[in-house]
């Protein structure tokens, strides 16, 4: 089932969680003259190219109302069918050369027709030659008339300073869990698809908060495949053992860890992010120890430059078993290490949360207090305790009409 196609937003006010991104746009497109080059920048699967079709559709619709396009004339119904010859959707991963923004230049010549703007979309355009980047310089200094380039961008830094100072940039940025969780929530609803709202968290942190990605997964849910098939994870005690050894200097612990993820078939790398993204998710909690905080930004320093350099190759198990034991040389264990009495964990089964809350209560809420000492001591079930995740408190409500209507041609 490919959600992220039946899904796919044809309206602005349909894009989930760019409000700010899709004001500019709009606004955009409402001034006189109008801006002849658009780039957007963000996390893969936010939302770029689809923002970018809208805004297409927008510029040559016949019957639009403000800017929002009417998605019922001929020219909205050609590129909803994926056939408008006056917009042009370029993918830069294979059109990166310098010939390719020649073709671009060639195609600039031809007639538009019935067409009021002749719109090139070029994906992934950071992937572009430098060569074809600076071709491409000379054309949007210079644009053909009514030729309007939206360039979507997962690397901006990548891209010549000259080309970013002649767009009108757009920023995307990575949507809320809460957000993601209760929309996949309702798509679930609206499919048929049985899906708990701690599957739909699963989904969102599997995919790093990549709707279409989510989506993806989501349509793949069935009675034979299940989210935990989807979206395997790393089980949270191991990443909290590891926490142990570091204050321990138990490099056998290391090892015993290492080797029993690596059966479960897990990458070293998958290991490390989510060892990182633990180790931040306890740093932010207001009542972690400060001696927490300080051992976790020197394992940081060594983790995080490791990870891109990590790969999948055959050595990848050996560097990520350097990495933690170098990580365990620069934690520092308290010199009098204490016997605390931990606090009695919450009974996270018995909460119940209502259906919406203020702000400021729920991030209370999504605390839980009884992480405030530190590691001070070598105890499993203490340190368990220590570690144990925030409480997810549901910020939506369940089964609200998405008002993500599908095309259907």
């Amino acid at each position: 089932m490919n959600l992220p196609i039946k899904y796919r937003p044809i309206e602005f006010a349909q894009v989930v969680g760019q409000q700010v991104a899709v004001a500019i746009a709009q606004a955009s497109l409402a001034q006189t003259p109008l801006q002849t080059t658009f780039l957007l920048v963000g996390a893969s699967g936010s939302g770029k190219t689809t923002l970018a079709r809208i805004m297409a559709r927008s510029l040559n619709c016949k019957e639009k109302l403000g800017v929002e396009p009417c998605n019922q004339c001929s020219s909205c119904l050609s590129h909803l069918n994926d056939n408008h010859l006056a917009i042009n959707e370029i993918n830069g991963a294979d059109k990166n050369g310098v010939d390719d923004v020649r073709g671009i230049i060639e195609r600039c010549q031809i007639n538009t027709l019935d067409s009021k703007y002749r719109i090139f979309i070029v994906d992934e355009c950071h992937q572009m030659s430098k060569p074809a980047q600076n071709a491409m310089l000379k054309l949007l200094e210079d644009p053909p008339q009514d030729t309007i380039f939206i360039l979507c961008t997962t690397e901006e830094d990548k891209l010549l300073e000259t080309i970013r100072s002649r767009a009108r940039i757009l920023r995307f940025h990575t949507v809320p869990r809460d957000l993601v969780t209760g929309y996949l929530l309702n798509v679930a609803y609206h499919e048929g698809i049985s899906l708990t709202e701690q599957e739909a968290q699963r989904i969102y942190e599997y995919n790093k908060g990549s709707i279409r990605q989510s989506l993806q997964t989501l349509g793949t849910v069935s009675d034979r495949v299940s989210v935990a098939d989807l979206c395997p994870q790393i089980a949270r005690e191991e990443l909290q053992s590891l926490f142990i050894a570091f204050e321990n200097k138990d490099y056998l612990e290391i090892d015993r860890i290492l080797q029993k993820v690596y059966q479960q078939g897990f990458y070293p790398k998958q290991l490390l992010i989510d060892l990182v993204d633990l180790a931040i998710e306890i740093m932010a909690m207001p009542e972690t120890s400060s001696h927490f905080v300080s051992n976790a930004n020197r394992i940081l320093s060594v983790i995080i430059p490791s990870i891109s350099k990590l790969g999948n190759s055959s050595n990848a198990q050996t560097n990520c078993r350097l990495t933690l034991y170098h990580a365990l040389t620069v934690w520092q264990p308290l010199e009098n290490k204490e016997t605390v009495e931990a606090t009695q964990a919450i009974d996270v089964s018995s909460f119940q949360a209502p259906q919406s809350l203020p702000d400021e209560l729920a991030n209370q809420a999504q605390t839980q207090p009884q992480l405030s000492q530190g590691l001070q001591i070598g105890s499993a079930t203490y340190a368990s305790q220590l570690l144990s995740s925030s409480i997810s408190v549901p910020l939506h409500q369940f089964a609200i009409p998405t008002g993500h209507r599908p095309y259907n041609p």
